[in-house]
């Protein structure tokens, strides 16, 4: 493999649909049994997600909202499932609708958030959102263990962002901290599956996606099995 392009990213990102449907089906007819036997078989450490990794995962320094020093692939995204956003405290309106579907994600999902899946968001303007601005953006709207809020050095955030496919050929738009707050990538790192989807779409659409990705997971405590994947995607309209 000499190396993963952008073209190739987008590819791939559209992987999980074809899978999942059918995951998913099976899961609302009771066809899977508690936790969903996985559809693809874990990568190795071999090449082709080394030059992923290198490629769209860079591993650049972080700082949580908590002011922890964390590698973005070393420690949040390797070997997890993931879901990454990007906010702006100096875009209002578009980061608080972005927050707002990940706090309905969060409930959604409940306990399965900081255990089998994580969600991520990084400051689009890491100048401006230093870790006490990011912790108090957090607290206002009721984050949770499993979803972590990061900031850290321009350069390093990025490189991040662009290796995400969260950046505009167009200088103008790509200027603009909205057009990186409105992309969502989700994936299964240990698989190299990865997918994308409208950070600013409805938390039903989002939730929906995240299904056919990461599988109905492990039967909720909070409700009488077997959980109803339409009825709860209904709550969310």
């Amino acid at each position: 493999m000499d190396g993963v392009t952008r073209r190739q990213w987008m590819a791939m990102a559209a992987l999980p649909v074809a899978a999942g449907l059918a995951s998913y089906a099976a899961a609302e007819e009771g066809l899977l049994p508690g936790e969903p036997r996985s559809r693809f078989a874990p990568a190795g450490a071999g090449m082709a997600r080394d030059q992923l990794q290198q490629a769209h995962l860079p591993n650049v320094p972080l700082v949580t909202q908590a002011g922890e020093r964390v590698r973005f692939y070393d420690d949040l995204v390797r070997n997890r499932k993931v879901v990454l956003t990007f906010l702006s405290t100096g875009a209002v309106p578009a980061s608080t609708t972005v927050t707002r579907n990940l706090a309905r994600l969060q409930r959604f999902f409940g306990p399965r958030v900081g255990d089998d899946m994580f969600l991520y968001s990084i400051s689009r303007t890491p100048t401006r959102d230093t870790p006490a601005v990011l912790r108090d953006w957090a607290e206002q709207h009721g984050a949770g263990p499993g979803w972590t809020f990061l900031t850290g050095r321009e350069a390093d955030v990025d490189q991040l962002r662009r290796a995400l496919g969260a950046s505009s050929p167009d200088p103008v738009e790509d200027a603009d901290p909205v057009y990186a707050i409105g992309q969502l990538r989700h994936g299964v790192e240990p698989e190299m599956r990865w997918g994308n989807c409208q950070a600013l779409a409805s938390a039903r659409v989002i939730a929906h996606a995240l299904l056919l990705d990461f599988g109905p997971g492990r039967v909720r405590p909070d409700t009488v099995p077997p959980w109803n994947c339409s009825l709860a995607l209904a709550e969310l309209a």
